[in-house]
């Protein structure tokens, strides 16, 4: 049976879509429990030494444009944002069950702890996640770890007490699910991982995650012929509740108490019980593909929205464009934390806030300036004054964000 496999690889200009073939194979006979653990592997005990503190303490400062004599420069430490990232540390990947580096994808933070998910690059499969905590040096020190060597993990992400891992299942007819598209659920308990469940979902993929503490549901989104699951809890026991198909699902925010769900040319809104849509409208933005983009939502429920063309700010009421700029790149990651937007694009971090309907872009940094080689910013996750850089087969880059 053919089908496609997407690997998203943030680069200056492009993103990747990967496909891959497998033959049938009988199916196992097999409880829900029995199967996700053959699917999720934990290890809480380990010695799990992959943190790499070279260059420990290397500053990175962030620039700015300024206007000089009716010409654009550029500030070596921006006027409009005076802080600087200060390196504690980097996660070296996972190695797979071949001996290769996984690449790092995205960061997901829980209480004091943080997760960083993996899957392998190019046609094979196999991912992880990693569960890091961090010391009173700032430096990441690995404390647990998932396996998951039949699937990839596509995303990251926690709440209610438990790890929540999609995955994309190389045989997924094995075990009985409707497609490759699943969710990993692990239960917490400080660094330990336990009783995991494996919740299948539709189509190729799990693209978003995302928990409401409001409610106790997971949403999630699946690419080709999936659409915006909803995953319910009684006591312990996961289940799927809701299902709306909706093409290439991409990216999920939460707009007030509203549920959007995005792909690279449209969003809409859809219930958060039944999952129903309404309200689809089309971005105004053009995209070269369906499959790509990031959303966030503003703190008055605005939406903004990147793709490979630029980032844009949208008045979620009547769909109308209040602004649109030109990154750079392909925008794989949006963070807002206290009025601040942070945009990874391919190999920067740029910071930009919303000025009378405006986006103004305040600053920007370069990791190869600092670290050299090709960096490929996979996603950038800003948790209070952490910073937290997946990189790919370069592995996770920890930083504290400091004002000068």
């Amino acid at each position: 049976m053919s089908r496609n496999k997407y690997l998203l690889v943030a680069s200056v200009v492009l993103s990747a879509t990967i496909y891959s073939c497998k033959k049938e194979t009988q199916d196992l006979v097999g409880s829900q429990d029995e199967q996700a653990a053959k699917i999720i592997k934990t290890n809480s005990s380990g010695s799990l030494n992959r943190v790499d503190l070279s260059n420990q303490g290397v500053t990175l400062n962030f620039e700015g444009t300024a206007t000089v004599a009716g010409a654009k420069a550029t500030e070596a430490v921006a006027t409009n944002f005076p802080y600087q990232l200060v390196y504690r540390g980097k996660v070296n990947p996972q190695v797979g069950v071949n001996n290769n580096l996984l690449s790092a994808l995205e960061v997901s933070a829980y209480g004091n702890y943080y997760a960083i998910g993996y899957q392998t690059p190019g046609k094979a499969y196999g991912g992880g996640v990693d569960v890091i905590q961090l010391q009173p040096s700032g430096a990441p020190q690995v404390v647990g770890a998932v396996s998951t060597k039949d699937a990839d993990v596509t995303c990251v992400t926690s709440g209610g007490g438990r790890l929540y891992v999609g995955m994309d299942l190389e045989t997924f007819e094995n075990f009985k699910y409707p497609a490759p598209a699943v969710v990993g659920v692990i239960k917490i308990n400080s660094n330990n991982l336990q009783d995991a469940q494996v919740v299948g979902l539709e189509g190729y993929s799990t693209t978003a995650l995302k928990y409401n503490e409001n409610n106790g549901k997971l949403y999630t989104t699946s690419a080709t012929n999936g659409g915006v699951s909803i995953i319910s809890f009684n006591g312990d026991k996961a289940s799927r509740t809701a299902f709306q198909p909706y093409g290439s699902a991409r990216s999920l925010t939460f707009s007030n108490n509203d549920l959007i769900a995005t792909n690279g040319y449209s969003y809409a809104k859809f219930d958060v019980n039944t999952a129903a849509e309404t309200d689809y409208k089309h971005w105004n933005i053009k995209s070269d593909d369906a499959g790509i983009g990031a959303v966030a939502s503003t703190t008055n429920g605005n939406l903004l929205f990147g793709n490979n063309f630029g980032l844009i700010y949208v008045n979620k009421a009547d769909n109308s464009v209040l602004n649109q700029i030109e990154i750079g790149g392909w925008i794989n990651s949006i963070s807002i934390v206290d009025g601040k937007i942070y945009v990874s694009n391919g190999n920067s971090l740029i910071v930009a806030e919303i000025v009378n309907n405006k986006i103004k872009v305040l600053a920007q940094t370069h990791f190869a300036s600092k670290f050299g080689g090709e960096f490929k910013v996979i996603s950038s996750k800003v948790v209070g004054s952490k910073v937290f850089v997946a990189c790919a087969e370069r592995g996770t880059y920890v930083f504290d964000l400091e004002k000068i």
